[in-house]
């Protein structure tokens, strides 16, 4: 099979793979990415709450919530949700030069 003809459960196959391999499980609370609804959610079930197979996703501030199972979602990773303060985001690298004195 050569790159350029890769199926759509080949490329699935793979990210699951890499999912996997990341070690990556949704947990309550963790944004996800839903590829058939193309949609972010929040999980606010697991699999063992409700004694199923799929995870329950709700929209980051609120709305209808839906079910996935775990092969359809993705780790989502949001620019929002790094840890850094805002401070911290906009120093600049190797943090602020020392200071010279001069009051501001």
């Amino acid at each position: 099979m050569t790159e350029g003809r890769r199926t759509s459960q080949d490329r699935q196959r793979r990210r699951t793979l890499a999912d996997a391999a990341s070690g990556w499980e949704p947990k309550r609370g963790d944004l996800a990415y839903d590829t058939q609804k193309h949609s972010v959610g929040v999980v606010v079930a697991l699999p063992e709450d409700t004694g199923t197979t799929v995870y329950g996703l709700r929209p980051d501030g609120g709305g209808d919530g839906w079910t996935a199972p775990r092969e359809r979602l993705r780790e989502r990773f949001d620019v929002a949700f790094d840890g850094l303060t805002l401070d911290e985001a906009a120093m600049p690298p190797g943090g602020f030069p020392p200071d010279t004195g001069c009051a501001s």
